[in-house]
């Protein structure tokens, strides 16, 4: 009986510190898929893609300010939640705006900067929370329940927020503002109880990034590491930005076959995201991880070779295998940080690999698009060129595999 009343509220724990990847996902999802469609109609795709794209230069800078900041600070709530407070403000702040100036490309630019700021400045404490408050055997499981969370969060953002754009266009924005200050206050109220003032290290008087620096330099797996997550953040980069183009433009699908589509990878995600967690914990990251690389990168290869629609079946396989890579790649870090207590500082670091990923994704993938729109082999010609995409992301997948070999297999790393 003790047994399963110490499992219960472990589970209840763990549900509550990953609920607010609900809210993060949730409102980070409708205003890169849907604010898009505001955008379109002020301008081109050019000036659409640059001004969603500026969240790759905003993520390789304020993770790393903020992660090593909140390592630094001490306050009665913890060194993480005045910051997750903050971000909460701010990202609150960004969502309100956008819909308040639709019709100014300025006004919606300012409001979009000041949401990724906010996101930020969330999500860098925050993921340091799960290091900090829940012990390493239970990182698999803690990733697993939180990648469910955002799993969930990314679903209903892409199977009601066309509808909610259709019904009122400042909808989705304001649901993603309200599920923020849900998620945040549940966040605090449930765990305030744990937080504990921040006593000083002596790394801290280094700033975060010359600590990054200082880590990349003198750990080869964490180098490793960094390498490997920003080739799968690429990958998933690429085709979070043209996937829906690929089906529109490529294969002539209409928009709500895609949705159908969508919502499988949204079902599958939720099913993966715990799962993910549990095998990593079970049979260690590194052998879970190559597994899903292989699944993949294989499972991108039809539609470089047909244009046939059979082949969206697959799309739950690799949706699991793509979660598993979005999932136990930050927990893979923390556990080969040779300071357990900087979480704040692998949180920056973490956020700065994947900033590079946000970074090349569309980019290189845009280019292949345009390079590849006249090419009369494979199937690019037939897809105007968006087939392309698949082979970026493969090639970038099967391009850290190498990487991942070369990294420990102990519990403690990968």
């Amino acid at each position: 009986m003790v047994d399963n009343d110490h499992g219960t509220r472990t589970s209840a724990f763990l549900a509550v510190l990953g609920l607010p990847a609900f809210g993060i996902a949730l409102a980070y999802t409708l205003v890169t898929t849907y604010l898009p469609v505001l955008i379109e109609r002020l301008s081109g795709p050019a000036i659409t893609g640059a001004m969603v794209a500026g969240e790759g230069v905003l993520s390789l800078i304020v993770p790393t300010v903020v992660g090593s900041w909140s390592d630094a600070t001490g306050t009665r709530i913890g060194g993480r939640m005045p910051f997750v407070l903050v971000g909460a403000v701010l990202a609150i702040t960004g969502l309100v705006l956008i819909p308040v100036n639709a019709g100014s490309l300025l006004g919606i630019g300012i409001g979009l900067t000041v949401f990724f700021v906010g996101y930020f400045v969330y999500y860098s404490p925050y993921y340091a929370l799960f290091p900090d408050l829940v012990p390493d055997a239970q990182r698999g499981r803690s990733q697993g329940a939180q990648g469910t969370f955002r799993s969930v969060g990314m679903l209903a953002s892409l199977s009601v927020g066309g509808l909610l754009l259709h019904w009122w266009q400042p909808l989705p924005f304001l649901l993603g503002a309200v599920a923020i200050i849900g998620v945040t206050v549940v966040l605090y109220l449930s765990i305030r109880t744990r937080l504990q003032t921040t006593s000083p290290e002596s790394t801290r008087n280094r700033t975060g990034r010359a600590r990054e620096w200082e880590l990349l330099r003198d750990q080869p797996d964490i180098r490793r590491w960094a390498v490997a997550n920003s080739l799968w953040e690429t990958a998933v980069g690429a085709l979070r930005v043209f996937v829906v183009l690929y089906f529109t433009q490529g294969l002539g699908l209409s928009l709500p076959q895609v949705s159908g589509a969508l919502a499988l990878v949204g079902g599958a995600a939720i099913v993966a995201a715990p799962v993910s967690g549990k095998l990593a914990d079970r049979y260690g990251h590194r052998p879970v991880m190559t597994a899903a690389l292989w699944i993949f990168a294989l499972g991108l290869l039809p539609p470089l070779l047909s244009t046939n629609t059979y082949f969206i079946a697959a799309i739950v396989p690799i949706t699991f295998a793509a979660v598993v890579l979005i999932t136990l790649p930050y927990s893979v870090l923390m556990g080969l940080l040779p300071d357990r207590q900087q979480h704040g500082i692998g949180a920056g670091l973490f956020g700065f690999s994947r900033g590079i990923g946000v970074l090349l994704g569309p980019l290189l993938a845009g280019l292949a698009v345009q390079l590849c729109r006249s090419v009369d082999v494979l199937v690019f010609a037939e897809t105007d060129g968006y087939s392309a995409v698949f082979g970026v992301t493969s090639a970038a997948l099967l391009a850290s595999i190498p990487v991942l070999r070369r990294m420990p297999t102990h519990r403690d790393g990968a």
